[in-house]
């Protein structure tokens, strides 16, 4: 049986494409992680997938002094991520993109796909642009900036689209709409803050799930408000939402589209290179989307009632869009292990 490395860790929104391709393929190949101390370790543990840790060095936007030692360093961590792939010996390596696919991508001697979740691409793919086979991205304006660049989607959990409501799960009945708040796998302090603040209001009119990522607190405890810090089951919170209200994380929006859920996007953009602001403008414009920049938080409740008399103009966009990547994803990694050929453009 084939060996697939999987790396690329850190937050959620580089893992769990990771995972999906792996719950796809693990019948067929070995399917083995690589990566650092980010969430990657426990989340792969609890689903019984090979976990191998190596060392990591992330660049510091907020902090550009302390960036001088990371070429040394990260000259450590790929000696480092050879050993450990000599150990596995993987016939492919795919990286998911992120400071922890970064020196497992550049250890490798086997073949090497890159994927590319965000409108523009980081700096771990422009820096393994060349040793990768493809570059697949998430957006087709992405594609075109690379020779070997694909556009294929983004990777999802196939597991979404089989969701069931549960409002008992969340103590919550049927009375009123239910808004998903989802911060992401570590939060988002002013859209939780917000929410919180506007509580007695929303709660007029609608039931709230609020995510609030883990170690990050929620409002009091009131009838119609749920909170849980991360959910494992994001299936279910999906089938359960009206709405939802997310960050712009590139995987966030994708299973938000595939699962026609009529979605605000409330963009990072301190510390950060933009990525969010340019994926929920990208959707935005192509009117599946609401995008809400934080300076305009003021005015979510205003958005959630757009949203909510406009369901269906959303949904209408969503369905346009082809958004699910993983069956293109897996067909081109199977080309790479079996045929040997280079995969054509994928649509």
């Amino acid at each position: 049986m084939k060996t697939i490395v999987f790396a690329g860790g850190g937050t959620a929104g580089h893992i769990m494409p990771n995972i999906a391709l792996i719950n796809e393929l693990k019948y067929d190949f070995n399917c083995v992680y690589v990566g650092g101390d980010g969430m990657e370790k426990d989340i792969c543990l609890s689903r019984g997938i090979p976990f191998h840790r190596i060392d990591t060095v992330k660049f510091r936007r907020d902090k550009l002094l302390s960036n001088i030692s990371v070429p040394f360093k990260l000259r450590a961590c790929v000696k480092q991520a050879k050993q450990v792939l000599s150990e596995i010996k993987p016939d492919l390596v795919f990286g998911k993109g992120g400071y922890a696919a970064l020196p497992v991508v550049l250890a490798s001697s086997a073949p090497v796909l890159c994927h590319e979740s965000d409108f523009s691409p980081g700096l771990t793919t422009k820096l393994t642009k060349k040793k990768a086979e493809k570059v697949l991205c998430a957006f087709s304006p992405c594609a075109v900036r690379f020779k070997n660049g694909l556009y294929v989607g983004t990777p999802l959990n196939q597991s979404l689209y089989r969701g069931v409501k549960d409002t008992r799960h969340y103590g919550l009945d049927g009375g009123k709409p239910i808004i998903a708040v989802v911060g992401g796998s570590s939060g988002a302090a002013s859209v939780n803050a917000k929410i919180i603040d506007m509580l007695p209001d929303l709660l007029k009119d609608y039931q709230i799930i609020h995510m609030t990522g883990k170690n990050k607190q929620g409002g009091e405890k009131r009838r119609g408000y749920a909170t849980v810090e991360f959910e494992n089951d994001m299936a279910r919170l999906y089938a359960t939402a009206d709405i939802i209200i997310t960050r712009a994380g590139a995987n966030a929006i994708a299973e938000c589209i595939a699962l026609n859920k009529p979605t605000i996007a409330v963009p990072l953009e301190k510390a950060s290179r933009g990525d969010q602001l340019q994926n929920a403008e990208y959707y935005g414009k192509l009117g599946a989307i609401k995008v809400l920049r934080e300076r305009e938080l003021n005015g979510l409740s205003a958005a959630v009632k757009d949203v909510m008399d406009n369901k269906d103009k959303y949904a209408t966009a969503m369905k346009n869009i082809n958004i699910d990547g993983t069956k293109k994803i897996v067909s081109i990694i199977n080309s790479v292990l079996y045929s040997g050929a280079s995969p054509g453009h994928a649509r």
